[in-house]
């Protein structure tokens, strides 16, 4: 197998081009036309390989297994990339329009489409990249395959797959999306504890729903905290703990409230009952600075007590940040366990 750069001049005509010449991605089934477009050959060789093939199109594969397998077979294939040629657009240009031209086209269903609304926007980002940046690294078509392979490549493990195994099939697009688009994903320690995130709900059996209500939500709370604590100092359990409270807040926030039957007592004619006894589950009391609460635990019935102070927001802000504004018999997350607000001072 042949693998060939496209030309700098071809690159620049054929993406300058792309409002009159996306018909031809639809409605050619080889590559011979880039050479009259471009008005010369537009490869150039690189090297040759020993011939493969990415993962089949004609089965059961679903768009996410398909993207899974391709991480996979081209870091496997095309490992002795460097990091400078893996980011160039012009090798994963030169492979979109050369040997994988046709695969691309069948994998986004150009070979039956006579027409396609979106074609050259698309383009722009499966053949070529968008722009010259980390995000178009993970949005062309083969390179984002390389670059995720890379990223959760770890040698060190019996497994080298295991960290993407982890990450799984589902949704990769998002996934990746979401997660390396963030430069402090870099960091293997900081990569190993979102990896450790996903193994979290994958290990208890839970489903992380649409990505872009959790996943997406939690990358944003980790890289706000990075604007006031330095993530590299972060253990990868600490980095895991960051986004598994940011996601089980939004699902504490989502399970509808339950009314309550009420408890028949008997109680002796003539009793006094106190009514500081009978908050309703309503209570418009909020916690505020300086308020002082009883936090009683859901697993085992420990009480927990907290005064509001700004001492206590320096040296807890999750904590704190967790409880202000909360009303009385709310459902609170602390330190992944949950607790409901009893008291309020």
């Amino acid at each position: 197998m042949e693998l060939c750069f496209m030309k700098g001049r071809a690159l620049d005509t054929l993406k300058g081009g792309l409002k009159e010449t996306a018909r031809n991605y639809l409605r050619e089934p080889d590559n011979k036309w880039l050479g009259e477009i471009c008005g010369e050959n537009p490869f150039v060789k690189f090297r040759d390989v020993p011939d493969f093939e990415l993962a089949p199109l004609d089965g059961d594969l679903t768009a996410g297994e398909i993207e899974f397998r391709n991480c996979k077979i081209l870091y496997s294939r095309l490992g002795f990339l460097t990091a400078r040629q893996a980011a160039d657009e012009r090798f994963w240009a030169g492979l979109c329009h050369g040997v994988f031209y046709g695969y691309i086209r069948r994998r986004y269903g150009y070979d039956t489409a006579a027409a396609h609304p979106k074609a050259a926007d698309e383009i722009k980002t499966r053949f070529f990249f968008e722009t010259l940046s980390r995000t178009g690294l993970f949005r062309n078509t083969l390179a984002k395959c390389w670059w995720t392979r890379r990223a959760f490549f770890d040698k060190t493990r019996d497994n080298a797959f295991e960290k993407l195994d982890i990450l799984g099939a589902g949704d990769i697009s998002s996934k990746i999306s979401y997660i390396l688009r963030y430069p402090f994903t870099s960091n293997p320690k900081i990569l190993n504890g979102i990896v450790k995130f996903f193994k979290h709900f994958r290990d208890a059996n839970k489903s992380l729903g649409a990505l872009k209500e959790s996943l997406r939500p939690a990358m944003y709370e980790l890289n706000k905290r990075g604007g006031a604590t330095i993530l590299d100092c972060l253990s990868e359990d600490e980095i895991a703990a960051i986004m598994i409270e940011r996601v089980e807040k939004s699902f504490a926030e989502k399970v509808p409230v339950v009314a309550k039957l009420p408890v028949i007592v008997n109680v002796p004619v003539g009793t006094k009952i106190s009514t500081a006894a009978n908050v309703p589950v309503d209570d418009k009391r909020k916690v505020k600075h300086d308020s002082e609460i009883i936090a009683v635990s859901l697993d085992n019935g420990r009480k927990r007590n907290y005064k509001m102070t700004g001492l206590f927001k320096r040296k807890f802000p999750d904590i704190y940040d967790e409880l202000i504004g909360k009303k009385l018999n709310s459902v609170v997350t602390i330190k992944d366990k949950k607790f409901t607000i009893t008291e309020i001072q």
